[in-house]
């Protein structure tokens, strides 16, 4: 009997194996032909796609040979097609007069893709992402027309509220559909996305670029607007912002403008602040940092609290290898910021995550959680404090690693990366103080002076703190 139990069991053993195996078989079989499936629909999309695109663009070619408008129509029309056959021997020499154009409207921004940040929202097709209207509307800008191409980038910037160079293309797509005022506003969204950009997303070049380009664009909205006297401070700070080898119209715009304010006895109400802003900047970028501090140093003592020109100063300072100076104007606007630099210290207020806006005292007893709310709610207030803090705490940093002084420097730089925990570019300087603090700590050690080094949960990995105060 026995016997015939141990049989009993291994054949149900047995059995279960085999069952076992028979369901993994059938599991992988159906998970085999689920993907052959999910190919092919792919693929018949994908040809789908193509075969409508390339319709379209034949639709387009049809549109464009039966709209000729100008002798430029014609010379597009005949950029993109076949010119035809010669029709006679005789040759006929024709004079076109163009008439003359004042004032060029901007190029729109090109190689924006390498550049893209991924936004949070998720497509649920190719058709709902934030690129593809962005190509649909290039090509639409590049057909003429203007308006399509106006209302594909609004379709991107849905899906993507900071997608910054659809900002600024829409900017000129309105410019050459005459609707100034709504330039000159994605104008300033644009400088405002731009001047939030974090430093790993962006080069010095690309930023001075993007300027020079920003603000071209709204002085010449504001002048076609007549706005003549903001829209030439603003032609004025692109020519501050230009490459000086490439960029030749914006003089020349500016000249334009000048000439013809002159001409209607237009005078000027120059704002002395935005001139001398826009000679810093260009001081800066040549190199002349010494001039460009001095500059800065007239700007404050007009208006002390400007901090964005005590930030700038502070840069100034640390491409000068002033540490000294330039830790103490990073300390001033950090005292001015003061409220909001506190809340930023509190757990989870940057975050906002579990705000609490019930005036139900009941409901918010733990006192952590009130004065997290309360710190989310000023940080909330003061959003742009918050950017001004980043880069005063980064040059902190920078100042406090000239005068060897890694221990506070590295302070700052955890403060900088509560800010921003995603830039990858902090991360890894603040990683790099620590492992300046720890060899510091051994030698230390070694000689019998005891030191402490503050916990990191980042893995170590980058270069030397940038003490050139870009950020």
């Amino acid at each position: 009997e026995q016997m015939y139990n141990t049989k009993l069991d291994t054949r149900e053993k047995q059995k279960a194996i085999e069952k076992k195996r028979m369901h993994h078989e059938q599991w992988e079989l159906e998970k085999l032909q689920r993907q052959q499936i999910i190919d092919k629909v792919t693929k018949e999309k994908e040809a789908e796609q193509k075969r409508l695109y390339e319709w379209e663009e034949q639709e387009k070619s049809k549109m464009v040979a039966k709209n000729l408008k100008s002798p430029a129509d014609v010379a597009m029309l005949a950029a993109t097609n076949k010119v035809p056959g010669v029709r006679n021997t005789e040759t006929a020499n024709f004079t076109i007069d163009f008439t003359p154009k004042s004032l060029t409207a901007p190029t729109r921004s090109r190689g924006d893709e390498d550049y893209y940040r991924r936004s949070k929202y998720r497509p649920t097709c190719v058709e709902d992402s934030p690129m593809f209207w962005k190509d649909k509307a290039d090509k639409l800008y590049r057909a003429r027309d203007f308006k399509g191409s106006a209302e594909a980038y609004t379709e991107s910037i849905k899906r993507d509220g900071v997608f910054q160079s659809c900002v600024s293309n829409r900017a000129a797509c309105y410019i050459q559909l005459h609707e100034y005022k709504k330039a000159i506003d994605d104008c300033d969204l644009a400088l405002t996305l731009l001047a939030n950009t974090p430093a790993s997303d962006t080069t010095q070049e690309r930023y001075k670029q993007q300027m020079c380009k920003l603000h071209t664009r709204r002085g010449a909205a504001k002048c076609w607007d007549g706005q003549f006297g903001s829209g030439v401070e603003d032609l004025r700070m692109a020519a501050a912002y230009r490459n000086s080898e490439e960029d030749m119209d914006v003089v020349a715009d500016l000249a334009t403008v000048e000439d013809h304010m002159k001409r209607l006895g237009i005078v000027e109400e120059r704002d002395p602040n935005a001139t001398l802003a826009g000679e810093a900047s260009r001081l800066y970028y040549a190199n002349k940092y010494e001039q460009a501090a001095e500059v800065y140093r007239q700007i404050l003592s007009l208006n002390e609290f400007d901090v964005k020109t005590r930030n700038n100063l502070t840069a100034a300072l640390l491409q000068m290898g002033k540490h000294k100076e330039a830790l103490a104007e990073s300390q001033k606007i950090i005292e001015f910021c003061g409220e909001v630099a506190a809340a930023l210290k509190e757990p989870g207020a940057v975050s906002g995550s579990g705000l609490n806006d019930s005036d139900d005292e009941d409901e918010a007893e733990d006192e952590l959680v009130v004065r997290k709310n309360a710190a989310a709610r000023k940080i909330g207030e003061k959003s742009g404090h918050v950017y001004i803090l980043l880069k005063a705490y980064v040059r902190s940093a920078a100042a406090l690693s000239g005068l060897k002084d890694y221990r506070r420097a590295f302070d700052f730089m955890e403060m900088a990366v509560r800010i921003t925990p995603y830039d990858d570019d902090l991360r890894e300087d603040a990683n790099k103080l620590l492992e300046k603090l720890k060899f510091e700590t051994l030698i230390a050690a070694s000689s019998g002076k005891g030191a402490s080094v503050p916990n990191s949960t980042a893995a170590a990995d980058g270069n030397e703190p940038c003490a050139d105060g870009c950020c």
